[in-house]
């Protein structure tokens, strides 16, 4: 579930569509959740659908360090890659802010640690930019991620989290923001190896992720 001060806007022919914040939303707040109306799917679910569904989980679906396609139900499907991103993932299933995101800023989030199983060219455009995301850029940035998440994590209880109820398990996110369980690194999230990324890429149709900075 993406956070209600957003809304979808057409960029581009070439990027499509982007989620843009319509008022502030202050460092430290959720703006995506992983919650029950989000579609999470095994392989052998993904495997089972009808070809017509093909297309849609290419595009819009991302899949978690257990292996599993996951598939937002609302626009949060269409946030975009920056390579500077405005949101950080805390876990597999919260997307944070970290930085204060203005109103009309484009809301983005990091690619690199989604489990890609392929490398895609990128159009952030922001001076940070990399050129490519796959989803072993994990490896190499998760000790820069990790410190943004944790730097901002420390704002979370000093802004309205008008979304976080409706995770799957906000408790799981509060331990993480007072200290009582240890935060989990990006790093943990890399699908590593042989097993999730070359299982995805045998699909009938690999995943291969939308086009970082497009629709």
């Amino acid at each position: 579930m993406i956070h209600p001060d957003t809304e979808l806007r057409f960029i581009s022919p070439e990027v499509g569509f982007g989620v843009f914040a319509t008022k502030p939303i202050p460092r430290g707040t959720v703006v995506w959740v992983l919650c029950r109306l989000d579609k999470v799917m095994s392989v052998a679910e993904v495997d089972a659908l009808p070809p017509a569904y093909q297309p849609i989980i290419e595009r819009y679906a991302y899949v978690d360090s257990h292996g599993d396609y996951v598939l937002c139900w609302d626009i949060g499907r269409n946030v975009n890659h920056s390579c500077d991103p405005t949101l950080m993932g805390v876990g597999h299933d919260f997307e944070m802010a970290v930085r204060d995101i203005q109103p009309g800023e484009e809301i983005t989030c990091e690619y690199g640690g989604l489990n890609l199983s392929g490398r895609l060219k990128c159009y952030c455009g922001s001076p940070q930019c990399r050129g490519s995301v796959s989803g072993d850029d994990v490896l190499h940035h998760w000790q820069a991620w990790d410190a943004r998440v944790a730097d901002s994590l420390k704002y979370a209880p000093q802004v309205v989290q008008p979304i976080l109820g409706y995770a799957r398990n906000p408790n799981q996110f509060w331990a993480w923001v007072h200290g009582t369980e240890q935060l989990p690194s990006n790093r943990e999230y890399h699908a590593g190896g042989t097993s999730i990324a070359d299982d995805v890429s045998s699909r009938p149709w690999a995943l291969r992720g939308r086009l970082a900075g497009g629709e």
